[in-house]
């Protein structure tokens, strides 16, 4: 009994892994081998991840902010500037001295006369002229510490693609395999009830292919579980339609 079902093993596992290989396969299976041939998949996503990381774009505003500090630290030299402008008009009174008759005499005369006063002024705090230099080197040391925290954020963000990615390969393979093995234990347990069902099997053998092909169920069911929440997970961190990235694959 056992060697023909061995037998019949042989047989039915050549003729599913045909079957299974002449199948037409579904979109999503189809776009995953060709995207897994080259792994042109993974730098898509990482640069999707990277421009949707909020934590990348928070740092990416920080570095914003520290430039229009150092923007506003040049220019604040010129709050000290001041123009100055005037107008005054008034009579002014000036002595003539009168060359006739006897003696000395001298005539008063007077002008009415306007003019304008102008000039430009610099007050500045003298520490705040002698430390300039440093506050603007302050601010672009500042910028270079949010740029590099920026960098830090966004080699995390890829670290983490690259893990997820990684699973999300590894769990469609083993969802295939996981597939095969479970239409086999299938098949394998319907040829043992009907042989049983005809009173040519015993119950050992019946519960022996039972209990295979639970296992077979469960793990096939463990491995999709595992494909679906890397594939979920690679959604989330990327922000985007996997399919459709998929579909961008060459």
């Amino acid at each position: 009994m056992n060697r023909k079902y061995f037998v019949w093993g042989i047989v039915l596992m050549l003729v599913l892994n045909k079957f299974t290989a002449e199948a037409q396969v579904t979109p999503l299976d189809s776009l995953l081998v060709k995207a897994f041939t080259t792994d042109e998949l993974l730098p898509m996503l990482i640069d999707s991840a990277i421009k949707y990381s909020p934590e990348v774009s928070r740092i990416g505003y920080t570095v914003e902010y520290w430039n229009d500090v150092r923007k506003i630290n040049r220019n604040s030299i010129f709050d000290g500037l001041s123009f100055n402008s005037s107008y005054n008009y008034g009579t002014n009174f000036s002595a003539v001295n009168n060359p006739s008759g006897t003696g000395s005499t001298t005539n008063l005369t007077k002008a009415q006369t306007g003019y304008y006063n102008t000039g430009i002024g610099l007050q500045l705090p003298f520490s705040k002229l002698i430390n300039r230099k440093n506050i603007v080197h302050a601010d672009q040391s500042q910028i270079k510490a949010a740029i590099s925290e920026k960098g830090k954020a966004a080699l995390f963000v890829k670290q983490e693609v690259i893990t997820i990615y990684q699973e999300f390969k590894l769990n469609q393979k083993l969802v295939v395999v996981s597939g095969k093995s479970k239409e086999f234990a299938l098949i394998n347990y319907n040829m043992v009830e009907k042989d049983f069902i005809q009173a040519q099997g015993t119950v050992e053998a019946i519960a022996r292919v039972q209990d295979i092909y639970t296992k077979a169920m469960i793990e096939y069911e463990t491995f999709v579980n595992r494909f679906q929440t890397s594939f979920m997970q690679l959604e989330a961190i990327t922000g985007t339609d996997l399919l459709l990235l998929l579909k961008q694959v060459k």
